[in-house]
């Protein structure tokens, strides 16, 4: 729990960083340093909680520990005649060794179970959907595309099928050699035309370039035949 609700505040702050000087130019310092505390709160919370758990689970190992090695002393006593002093000093030691390896061994395995997220975060990987073919069957004619015409028709487009999609019912048609401009806030959908386009997501409808339905071409085909000069460069 603690490892999940410190990636947001990481996350936040590498956003707020990268964008520091529209957040100044816009004005918005409270409202991202509320969101900031939102997560350092949570993340705080957490953190606590593991900490207090951590030590209960402590002091209760040290009591289970503190009794065996009562009952090892008694053991011995009650069976003084059969032992000698080297046997019981041997027992002692191996009981107070046990004790300490038992307590280590317990706070590894739940250091390791808080170290599993990391692997179910890989986990959550191997069972996302994978791509269309990276090939297909009927491959584009050579020097496609020559023109360049664009048909974007009843398109919906999303990138989880668990929220709501970002472009709804869109139909456009972009001639040969014909320039056009996108102008929209930000999370308007401009880049999700791109994104439509190139299929990172498959898109809903049907997007045509030079009369080819792109849904049926393979990736490698559609993508190596397209360039884009995204506006942010890494």
């Amino acid at each position: 729990m603690e490892s999940t609700t410190r990636s947001p505040v990481f996350s936040h702050l590498s956003s707020s960083l990268q964008g520091v000087w529209t957040i100044r130019a816009t004005k918005t310092e409270p409202q991202f340093q509320a969101k900031f505390d939102e997560h350092q709160d949570l993340h705080s919370e957490t953190w606590f909680l593991f900490l207090s758990t951590s030590r209960w689970l402590a002091v209760r190992l040290d009591a289970l520990c503190a009794i065996f090695v009562s009952a090892v002393a008694f053991g011995c006593i009650i069976i003084a005649n059969q032992l000698d002093a080297g046997q019981v000093g041997l027992a002692l030691s191996y009981a107070i060794t046990l004790m300490g390896m038992f307590q280590w061994g317990v706070r590894q395995s739940a250091e390791v179970e808080n170290l599993m997220t990391s692997v179910e975060r890989v986990l959550d990987y191997t069972e996302l959907e994978s791509e269309a073919p990276w090939e297909s069957y009927k491959p584009p004619p050579n020097g496609w595309p020559d023109h360049g015409a664009v048909v974007f028709e009843n398109v919906n487009f999303g990138y989880s099928p668990d929220c709501e999609p970002v472009l709804k019912d869109l139909n456009l048609v972009i001639r040969s050699k014909e320039k056009i401009g996108l102008v929209g806030r930000t999370g308007a959908g401009k880049s999700s035309l791109i994104s439509a386009l190139f299929r990172l997501a498959e898109p809903e409808g049907k997007v045509m370039i030079d009369g080819l339905v792109t849904s049926e071409l393979g990736l490698h085909d559609l993508r190596n035949s397209m360039s884009i000069i995204p506006q942010c460069i890494p």
